[in-house]
């Protein structure tokens, strides 16, 4: 990427990424509704889009991406509390989200634009940015799609725990993992996959499918079958996300 249209775009993209996949918890998302939470979210995206934009005497550009991003994720809640599809709400808001900084990037990279931080770091700014995009689409990203893929077995597998009989003997007690352990094995998981096909390693990444196969797959197989087919389905996925994701990386880097 060398224009300065491409070169803004992709640092706006990396600023919406780590503010909306980064630094949003699942609990801001679920009380996004609410003020304080709302505002500190929308504070994140304007403050990233101005650090990032590189041209800091220009208060357009944070002003336009954090008022449009404030106004689709207003939206995006009210219809998701009218009862409107959550998961077809978060493909149009992001649709918005990316193609305003599109045409931001298009609108304010005039030919003599000068970005600051490729003025001081040059092509090593471009590849870290590059590098940041990959690993949040490939860790954060991917761990919100997948969850919203494996949503309808996560209910079977609640419907089956609550449905258990609490004092049959020959049921087993459901056991209870970390908090967030799942989660957070799923962010390795991509990181470790992203990185070793960056590194040209692909080859590593069938350690991965054996290690977790030894410590998860084959203790689950005792007790539930619902559960151990909901772990591979949800590792296939995540492998399926992070490799791309890491090729295409890859590929923008060389190219």
């Amino acid at each position: 990427m060398t224009s300065s249209a491409e070169i803004l775009f992709l640092s706006l993209l990396f600023a919406h990424l780590l503010a909306d996949f980064g630094l949003q918890s699942a609990k801001d998302i679920r009380e996004k509704a609410r003020p304080a939470v709302f505002t500190k979210h929308i504070a994140w995206v304007t403050v990233l889009a101005w650090v990032f934009s590189g041209d800091w005497l220009n208060p357009w550009i944070p002003l336009v991406v954090g008022v449009t991003h404030a106004a689709f994720d207003a939206l995006k809640t009210a219809a998701a509390g009218a009862g409107y599809n959550e998961k077809r709400l978060f493909f149009i808001d992001q649709a918005a989200h990316i193609a305003v900084l599109a045409g931001v990037a298009w609108w304010a990279a005039t030919p003599g634009h000068v970005h600051f931080w490729v003025e001081t770091a040059g092509p090593l700014y471009i590849d870290a940015v590059l590098l940041g995009c990959g690993l949040l689409l490939a860790v954060f990203t991917g761990g919100i799609l997948i969850g919203m893929a494996t949503e309808g077995f996560t209910r079977q597998i609640r419907a089956e725990t609550e449905s258990r009989p609490p004092s049959a003997a020959d049921v087993p007690a459901p056991r209870e993992g970390l908090a967030h352990g799942g989660k957070i094995i799923g962010w390795l998981e991509r990181a470790l996959i992203f990185f070793f096909v960056l590194i040209g390693k692909p080859e590593a990444v069938a350690f991965l499918v054996a290690a977790k196969s030894v410590f998860r797959f084959g203790e689950l197989t005792k007790d539930s079958r619902k559960e151990a087919e909901y772990i591979l389905i949800g590792t296939l996925m995540s492998f399926g996300w992070a490799i791309p994701v890491a090729w295409l990386t890859r590929y923008l880097l060389h190219g």
